[in-house]
């Protein structure tokens, strides 16, 4: 751990780095009880609203606002330090969007302009869509693969104002995940707006074999599959408002259907057992939106992948523990938002799943772990991308 002036921290008690894709605060937790001769400098080094830079194997995981310091004095432990921090968009993602933050044209305006408009206050100012880039930094090693970065240009809508009570990065997540994208950091401290990629190769293989011959990170405690149709649904349908443009004809609402299957036709989110003879009394369980913003059907139909989209990454889960923070077939750091090979032998099961979860903790009684949580590629769908 490394601070603005180059003071470097290496020793603590546990140290916890949670990395998930779909929470864009990320988690750094530590503990340390320094000797007697450096608890002055760790008091006045880990202040609350001090930026640290996180590092494991000498990469960058990026840049964490240190958000509350707990010091406790004991006769057994002496002083002990324990430290939250968060990425730096806890700040926008708290603190509120100047009232009357709107942009409107005649025509659609970048995305990019109302997203940094909500952000200057918060020292942002840039946005960029390579996430392939961004997820390299973090483990270390070039990802081969992965789609093309998205042109932050090519988001673009109407109309984009601030609702009473949001934050600054609910006004902008609002905007942007409409158009299946979503707002991250990347490790520099810029903003980076990217969606869920399944076209990169896999940087490492996770395995439960009896097999020695079989190569990968071993899971060595209980590994959980859960498999459920819990708040998933077999299909989404979208209704739209008729759009208010001038010169627009259309007299009928725009609406549009999705279902599970068409979504994930090889592991649907939800799923029910029948044939056409004997249809299962559970084969069918519909969701209906009404959406007021979205005024064509393909804003409807983004909108229908989203809703069920978002409930499919909790579908499907693997979760387990290896040991380590990197792969040991090609050194890559576990990092979410990757692709993994998965092999399973007692279930038979084979299939490349992308990391949702990567729980890195260190302490004195359990070294070095990684937890996953684990999804089926292309599970999670923000909806369509223009232009992609």
């Amino acid at each position: 751990m490394q601070f603005n002036d180059g003071t470097v921290f290496s020793e603590w008690l546990s140290f916890d780095l949670r990395d998930t894709w779909t929470d864009p605060l990320g988690d750094l937790r530590f503990e340390a009880a320094p000797g007697r001769e450096r608890i002055a400098l760790y008091r006045d080094k880990l202040q609350k609203g001090e930026l640290v830079t996180a590092f494991v194997n000498n990469v960058n995981q990026g840049g964490f606002l240190i958000q509350t310091v707990t010091t406790k004095i004991s006769k057994a432990a002496g002083v002990t330090f324990s430290i939250a921090c968060h990425t730096p968009l806890i700040t926008p993602y708290q603190g509120g969007v100047a009232p009357g933050t709107s942009i409107k044209g005649k025509t659609e305006v970048p995305v990019s302009d109302a997203v940094l408009k909500a952000f200057a206050d918060y020292g942002f100012d840039s946005l960029q869509g390579d996430a392939i880039a961004s997820a390299s930094a973090i483990t270390g090693r070039p990802i081969n693969g992965g789609r093309a970065p998205l042109t932050v240009a090519a988001l673009k809508q109407d109309q984009m104002s601030a609702q009473d009570g949001e934050s600054a990065y609910q006004f902008a997540a609002r905007i942007v995940t409409r158009l299946g994208a979503c707002l991250k950091s990347t490790p520099d401290g810029n903003l980076l707006v990217c969606a869920p990629d399944y076209d990169q190769e896999p940087i490492g293989t996770l395995v439960v074999s009896a097999d020695p011959t079989v190569s990968g990170d071993r899971f060595f405690d209980d590994l959980e599959i859960v498999d459920t149709n819990d708040n998933q649904f077999s299909a989404c349908t979208v209704v739209g408002v008729q759009s208010d443009k001038a010169g627009t004809t259309q007299t009928a609402k725009p609406t549009a259907t999705v279902t599970a299957s068409d979504l994930f036709p090889d592991r649907p989110g939800y799923k029910s057992e029948g044939t056409a003879d004997a249809p299962s009394p559970a084969g069918h369980k519909p969701l209906y939106i009404n959406d007021k913003n979205a005024t064509s059907t393909e804003r409807c139909k983004s909108v229908a992948k989203l809703a069920l989209g978002i409930r499919a990454k909790e579908a499907f889960v693997i979760s387990g523990t290896v040991a380590g923070f990197t792969s040991s077939t090609t050194g890559a750091i576990w990092t979410s938002g990757t692709m993994v090979n998965v092999q399973i032998d007692p279930l038979g099961f084979s299939e490349p799943m992308w990391i949702l979860e990567a729980h890195k903790h260190r302490s004195r009684g359990a070294g070095d772990i990684t937890r996953f949580r684990l999804i089926p590629k292309g599970a999670l769908v923000l909806g369509d991308i223009p232009g992609g």
